[in-house]
């Protein structure tokens, strides 16, 4: 199961890349939190969060009240699914690679499946536990397991009794979730590398390493600034693909509507 945050301001300058790439080929199983309605998305397969977390923003509560509905949403499909997993609008999923991945382990052991944020463990000093504790950066895609979904229950199990926990602490979204599985549930993070934020400036920063390593590539997060993409071709003009969500399709699905094509052109005339 792909839950996919969005906001209605960015539906034609990300969530439409996504709808025509990677959401494509498994659109039966995506399903979207959102401040308003979804144009042309099956009602069923997104949660508005408008009247219940208000405006979007940064703040602690705003996030954690957006990222309770995930939960909302996992929970009402739980019979269905073995895995559930996170992603912002300005990622694209290699869902093959995904899958691939998740099939080597046991959906009923608890997983907490991600890229950790920083380089280093989150130094929690305040009582109760004192721990220090990796945690998963949302914003480079998490996955849980099935089991992992049913211990968290009883701090998901309401947007209220989500958004309070985080308030207590003072933590983000992330940054809860991390503390209470690794904290409360004893399910610390289990870290993969393919998994990229729009944070992130490594993973174009070398060539060599780029073109070896592509293709085992989970997911990937976008910027704005241009200067990341220094490696990527060309593929479309900048208008058409701002966060080279497009291009990056082509690359993995070069048979998808005209990718041979333009692949083709941009070898042919570069030098």
């Amino acid at each position: 199961m792909y839950v996919v945050r969005t906001i209605s301001k960015y539906y034609s300058s990300r969530l439409s890349y996504l709808l025509e790439t990677w959401i494509k080929s498994v659109a039966t199983d995506v399903y979207f939190i959102t401040d308003n309605h979804l144009p042309h998305i099956d009602p069923n397969h997104f949660i508005t969060t408008q009247n219940t977390c208000g405006n979007t923003s940064h703040s602690v509560r705003s996030l954690c009240c957006q990222t309770s509905h995930d939960f909302l949403l996992y929970r009402k499909h739980l019979d269905k699914y073995q895995w559930f997993c996170h992603f912002d609008d300005d990622q694209y999923v290699h869902t093959e690679n995904l899958y691939r991945y998740l099939s080597t382990l046991d959906h009923q052991k608890a997983y907490y499946i991600g890229r950790n944020s920083w380089n280093k463990t989150f130094k929690r000093k305040k009582s109760p536990h004192p721990r220090h504790f990796w945690f998963a950066t949302l914003g480079a895609g998490v996955c849980f397991s099935r089991r992992t979904i049913d211990l968290l229950e009883s701090y998901t199990k309401t947007v209220s009794q989500f958004v309070n926990g985080c308030l207590k602490e003072f933590y983000p979204d992330d940054i809860y979730l991390g503390f209470v599985l690794n904290n409360h549930l004893n399910i610390s993070l289990t870290k993969n590398t393919e998994f990229h934020s729009h944070l992130e400036r490594s993973l174009f920063n070398d060539k060599r390493d780029l073109i070896d390593n592509f293709h085992r590539q989970i997911t990937f997060g976008f910027p704005l600034s241009r200067t990341f993409f220094r490696f990527l071709p060309n593929l479309f003009p900048n208008e058409q693909d701002p966060m080279k969500i497009r291009t990056i399709h082509c690359l993995f699905y070069n048979h998808f509507q005209d990718c041979s094509t333009r692949l083709q052109k941009f070898i042919f005339n570069t030098k």
